[in-house]
């Protein structure tokens, strides 16, 4: 019987083991490039920050991978259009207007996924600028998702319904403000990116009469700005409903109108 001698035994484990990394390279290739791929989403927003910072070669070579990439995707629409516009060199009130709308709907996917991922306001105990645990956490989780954003700035709009004049309902909803940027900052956002407005008791999400309504008008929020330009800022949430889905924000409301302050 012929017998393998040791050398040839490991010579064939070798050749064998080669083999396979040859086999198996193009899969490992194709699984790295698979994972350095941008979305579409994130191809549309480079190639519209490039065309906003006038980089128009590289704006066009984005926009152009989009389309060629994702061909019937919704940002490929969008794409299509800015890319119009700049090979038409053309700065006419239509391009403007086009761009222009563009940033709104950018906007108002940043303000809708940061509603959603970290929740956008905080609430108080009547009369106080105290955050508590619950506060805490959710401004914490904002400031997670803002540094992986370092291009968006926000603003702190402060509220206060805690009735008293209307110079120390503003004097409250500054301190509430500047409680939560401060903890926003201390969490690692830029202090660049957060500006402050207090709005006293002049903007109510809660027009009612009881105390566990009225609670909702004790708040904070985190408000992304636009993009690009300024406009008078609205929130982009309808007050809270007595059964919301956001069941914690909701509750931490509640219990503080009723003077049970989460811990």
């Amino acid at each position: 019987m012929f017998r393998l001698c040791p050398s040839q035994a490991s010579l064939g484990v070798v050749w064998w083991a080669f083999a396979f990394l040859i086999a198996s390279a193009p899969s490992a290739l194709a699984q790295d490039a698979e994972s350095d791929a941008q979305t579409p989403a994130e191809l549309l927003e480079d190639g519209m920050d490039a065309a906003a910072d006038h980089a128009t070669e590289s704006a066009r070579r984005l926009l152009g991978q989009l389309i060629a990439d994702y061909p019937g995707s919704p940002e490929a629409s969008r794409a299509r259009r800015a890319l119009a516009a700049l090979n038409s060199g053309a700065d006419t009130p239509g391009d403007r207007a086009a761009i222009r709308a563009d940033e709104a709907e950018r906007t108002a996917q940043y303000r809708r996924a940061f509603l959603i991922d970290a929740g956008d306001r905080v609430f108080f105990a009547e009369s106080s600028a105290t955050i508590g645990g619950r506060a805490r956490s959710v401004i914490e989780n904002q400031a997670r998702w803002l540094k992986i954003r370092p291009d968006l700035s926000v603003t702190v709009i402060g509220r206060a319904d805690d009735g008293g004049d209307k110079e120390n309902a503003r004097a409250l909803s500054l301190e509430r403000a500047k409680a939560v940027r401060d903890k926003l900052i201390a969490s690692g956002v830029g202090p660049d990116r957060v500006k402050l407005k207090p709005t006293g008791d002049q903007d109510h999400l809660a027009v009612c009469e009881s105390p566990i309504c009225r609670a909702q008008n004790r708040n904070a929020e985190v408000f992304i700005d636009d993009l690009q330009g300024a406009s008078e800022l609205q929130s982009v949430q309808q007050p809270l409903p007595r059964a919301s889905p956001r069941a914690s924000m909701g509750a931490d409301a509640q219990s503080r109108a009723e003077g049970q302050v989460p811990q």
